[in-house]
């Protein structure tokens, strides 16, 4: 059972600590009133802290035909609001339409104050702290000349931000609260959490903290990324791994009597909310225990301390079972799907409805083919009321816009809408965007909103039922944003992570975060999957998906294999090479793409400055395996989230090397491919011939031939019976 946030607790703790929090904000003022608006969050045991929140407005906001627009802001849930400012930049040219004179600002329905509108100009206002709370409204109301409400106009201001000053709030020890204080999930947009590890690092203990992180990382709706290192304490928030008395006196910890975890403050921070995670136990074995205790998620969290029994044993997992996939053998409506239910929306305000799934990365859709989508939704429209326009986008890509309702009332609707076999993606948002028309002319009426409602139907279905599973590899796509192939099996009971014989800690650190974000993939810790260092016989290693983590000069097995990586990182000057593997002359009947390729690599490698990798090869211990490697030309290992994001590529999928450099990124195809999965025969043999469309071109040419021969054999025919039949006349 998951521990759950006890919100009712932490607002009676704010309101307990709100006096003290405000005094020690103004004592600050003047230190604070300097501090630059977008400073970085500081260490949670000082005063106070400023951060700078964007709050728009969108382009569905300006292009908004309403007066008033609302701006939703919280505080983390252990911190206290010790005061804001609001910040209104106003754009260079006001645009089209209605033209503002002032912008009023009310903060929890407290008028704040009202600020003149010129173009160019920036308006920053400060809010009193005591209109301030945990979760709090902010609204921006357009005015005329004459001091009233003005619809429209909204292109007039470029941006709104908010400059949130906050002081920590000192937490109980309570393991009900977490994940906080190392995350809010109602805040936080991403999350760095530490890990320190009792030393030296041996392969058992890596993946002790990878079941601890993915443990924390499966409540995590945001993305994590954990710094692991030996050693003393770090200086904040921390997740302490334990297997000894003597561990824990040399971090000046108190000794676990089992199992367990324990919330603690930090010795240099007490009585705050910097919190140490305790968990371990008296020995290795214990720490094991504790770990995959928590990884089970069997035990229910309240307190400060809880003893962890022995997690049950449990089978092993099959393939494409993980629990937060949708299953592709049976349909699977939207109120069932794991990461959401059925949104919808009250009002004629613009808004966006969310609905977010995951799929099989593998599943087999034929490039011209497309997944089949049933959307249901139903709207609700009172007099007045014009029916919005609803457009319907997947993963960025616009759909279709769904037919207007005919008129007021409320009525359900269907909607067949075909998703190309491209715009679908292994985690995949689909997006319906509301946008109710603009009234005739600026500052007219729209109609009473109350009672318009707009919602997506819990029955509506993407149709996966009759989709197989087969995959193109290498592709490092899959691998950094669905982890494929080690996903496929939820528990990771086919995957080996190979280490240095002495991990760096961004080494391990990028272990951990690889681990954890398969846990958030997958909805399932990795409990099965096998940790070995470089040198481990290759008989433990064979029949495995195998992840490789570490820079060439430190990863015997990198440097073993460097002859079959796409780049050379061993010895001096990164260069692109040929796999043993490859067959030149059957991948150029794919095209010229792996020469272009090879060209824009060697370009980028020629670049200043270390080299960060992700290469894929088929595994040289097992065929129809994968070979993943983590690494890089630099004594460190670059952080694995920062192979993320956009990379320039000219290939939709299937490249097998990711390389940074730089800050940017980008995706080739060097070496061979193979597949993995299984299609039929003609499928097979359709797909062999769409990656190498160049061997159809022999067989059009021969085709051609005997055609041509064939009519010109028919002509010929023709061509005589007609001179016979001519010859015959008198």
């Amino acid at each position: 059972m998951t521990p759950r946030i006890l919100d009712h607790g932490l607002d009676a703790l704010r309101a307990a600590r709100r006096a003290a929090a405000l005094a020690g904000a103004l004592a600050a003022s003047a230190v604070l009133a300097q501090a630059p608006a977008d400073a970085p969050h500081r260490d949670p045991g000082t005063l106070a802290s400023t951060r700078a929140l964007a709050l728009g407005p969108t382009e569905a906001q300006l292009g908004s035909g309403t007066a008033a627009l609302d701006f939703p802001f919280v505080t983390r849930a252990d911190e206290d609001p010790a005061g804001a400012r609001v910040v209104i930049a106003f754009a260079p040219a006001p645009g089209r339409g209605a033209v503002p004179a002032a912008v009023e600002v009310i903060v929890n329905e407290g008028r704040v104050a009202t600020v003149p509108a010129r173009a160019g100009r920036q308006a920053v206002v400060a809010v009193d702290p005591s209109l301030l709370a945990a979760r709090n409204l902010l609204t921006l109301r357009l005015l005329d000349r004459a001091g009233r409400p003005l619809a429209g106009g909204w292109r007039a201001v470029a941006s709104v931000r908010l400059d949130l000053t906050t002081t920590p709030s000192a937490l109980p020890d309570d393991l009900a609260l977490f994940p906080l204080p190392f995350l809010d999930r109602g805040f936080d947009a991403e999350a760095r959490i530490a890990i320190v590890l009792p030393g030296p690092v041996t392969p058992e203990r890596v993946r002790v903290a990878s079941l601890v992180a993915s443990w924390i990382a499966l409540d995590a709706p945001i993305p994590l990324s954990f710094d692991v290192d030996t050693g003393d304490l770090p200086d904040g928030r921390a997740v302490v791994l334990v297997d000894g008395d003597a561990r824990a006196a040399r971090l000046g910890l108190a000794r676990l009597d089992g199992p367990s975890v324990r919330m603690v403050d930090h010795p240099r921070h007490p009585g705050s909310n910097v919190k140490l995670l305790v968990v371990g136990g008296r020995d290795p074995g214990e720490l094991r225990v504790a770990a995959e205790s928590l990884a089970a998620r069997t035990e229910r969290l309240v307190g400060s301390e809880v003893r962890l029994r022995p997690a049950p044993p449990g089978s092993p997992a099959a393939p494409d079972s993980a629990p937060r996939w949708l299953p592709s053998g049976r349909r699977v409506p939207f109120r069932e799907y794991p990461l959401g239910g059925t949104p919808a929306h009250e009002g004629v305000a613009p808004a966006t409805l969310h609905v977010r799934f995951r799929v099989a990365p593998d599943l087999s859709i034929w490039p011209a083919d497309s997944v089949v989508m049933d959307l249901g939704w139903s709207e609700r429209l009172p007099p007045g009321v014009p029916p919005p326009r609803l457009d319907v986008e997947l993963n960025g890509y616009f759909l279709t816009t769904l037919p207007r309702a005919p008129g007021p009332g409320e009525r359900a609707r269907w909607a067949r809408i075909r998703i190309p076999r491209e715009h679908m993606r292994g985690f995949n948002e689909l997006l319906v965007h509301v946008t109710y028309p603009e009234p005739p002319s600026a500052g007219a009426p729209r109609g009473p909103g109350d009672g318009a409602r707009v919602a997506i139907s819990g029955d509506s279905i993407v149709h996966l039922e009759r989709l197989g599973h087969y995959a193109t590899l290498p592709d490092v796509a899959l691998f950094a944003y669905d982890g494929y192939p080690f996903t496929r099996i939820p528990d990771l009971g086919e995957t080996a992570i190979v280490l240095p014989p002495e991990p760096t800690p961004s080494e391990l650190s990028t272990v951990v975060t690889v681990l954890a974000e398969f846990a958030q993939i997958t909805g399932r810790a990795g409990t099965r999957a096998s940790f070995a260092t470089a040198d481990a016989p290759q008989a433990a290693l064979a029949g495995r998906d195998l992840l490789l983590v570490g820079t060439a000069g430190d990863h015997a097995l990198v440097a073993a294999w460097r002859g079959q990586w796409p780049v050379d990182l061993a010895d001096g000057p990164p260069r692109v090479q040929s796999s043993p593997r490859s067959r030149p002359w059957l991948e150029l009947t794919g095209g010229l793409g792996p020469i272009l390729d090879r060209r824009r690599a060697e370009s980028v490698l020629r670049s200043p400055g270390p080299v960060g990798a992700v290469m894929e090869i088929e595994s040289p211990l097992s065929p129809g395996r994968i070979a993943v490697a983590i690494t890089g030309s630099g004594a460190r290992l670059p952080g694995f989230r920062e192979f993320l994001g956009y990379a320039e590529t000219r290939n939709l999928s299937g490249d097998d090397l990711l390389l940074l450099s730089g800050g940017r990124r980008w995706t080739f195809r060097i070496g061979p491919s193979f597949g993995r999965g299984h299609l039929g025969p003609w499928d097979r043999a359709r797909w062999f011939l769409a990656n190498h469309w160049l061997l159809l071109m022999p067989v059009l040419a021969a085709g051609t031939l005997v055609l041509g021969r064939t009519s010109a054999r028919a002509v010929s025919a023709r061509t005589r019976a007609r001179l016979a039949f001519t010859e015959g006349d008198t």
